[in-house]
């Protein structure tokens, strides 16, 4: 395989623009059921999409790195792209104009808890855990950066497993309260059996998630491509049926209370 990839030369033109036929890089910490573990049977329905659109062009090379790792090797353009990026925690990166998914966040709290967040005020006596340099929406995005060094407020988790490390935290009584996409701490309770046991709040309408380029000679290109791609597989049905794998429904209907 590799000494025909050596010798043949595949490209995929689009807009004008040629991508050569080398796998896509695409890296993220596992955040499912956006990108899950790289050799599972469900990899994550945005590694899924990747894999789909990208087959003609050598590829996906989908592999775990720690979030703020991910984030700079791509713009470094040491890899080609990032899955589940915002454009508040992946900025300097290309976004192509259709979204890969919404995230909605959402405070957790341990069943019976009486705290009710209506903003960061709320969490005043609390400790809150959430992940480090993730971003949640500019007013709570302002409150982690004013309490980062103060221990009695707040806990940033880093590396790998971060939402299941601040759930457990939560449950053991070490944190009061922790912040997370709502289908991503769903997919994680429900995988740990922890369902039960907490209760979840909405604090935001939703924020548009993509898969965000590398800034380089093939970006522009790239990110066309996944566009088209997620419009063919929506249209053919195909989009539903990798979502439904997930537990999960297109998330074009709420975007369009979003934008």
């Amino acid at each position: 395989m590799r000494a025909y990839l050596a010798l043949a030369i595949i490209i995929s033109t689009l807009g004008g623009t040629a991508i050569a036929a080398e796998p896509v890089r695409l890296r993220a910490d596992a955040w499912c059921p956006y990108n899950c573990e790289p050799k599972a049977e469900k990899p994550g329905y945005m590694v899924e999409i990747m894999q789909r659109i990208f087959a003609d062009e050598g590829g996906l090379d989908y592999q775990l790195l720690p979030w703020t790792r991910a984030v700079e090797e791509a713009r470094a353009a040491r890899i080609d792209a990032v899955a589940g990026a915002t454009v508040a925690d992946a900025d300097g990166l290309v976004f192509g104009r259709e979204s890969a998914g919404i995230t909605t966040n959402v405070i957790i709290v341990r069943r019976g808890d009486k705290l009710r967040y209506t903003d960061p005020r709320s969490l005043e006596g609390k400790r809150l855990a959430a992940v480090l340099d993730y971003s949640y929406g500019e007013a709570l995005d302002d409150y982690i950066k004013a309490h980062a060094g103060d221990s009695s407020r707040l806990e940033l988790a880093a590396g790998e497993d971060v939402t299941d490390q601040n759930l457990k935290k939560l449950l053991a009584g070490r944190v009061d309260a922790v912040v997370e996409d709502m289908n991503v701490a769903e997919f994680a309770l429900a995988a740990q059996g922890m369902d039960g046991l907490v209760e979840m709040q909405a604090i935001d309408g939703g924020t548009p998630l993509y898969v965000a380029f590398a800034p380089g000679p093939d970006s522009a290109a790239r990110a066309a491509k996944l566009d088209a791609g997620i419009q063919r597989l929506r249209k053919s049905g195909d989009l539903s049926r990798i979502l439904a794998r997930y537990g999960l429904g297109d998330w074009a209907p709420v975007m369009a209370n979003v934008r």
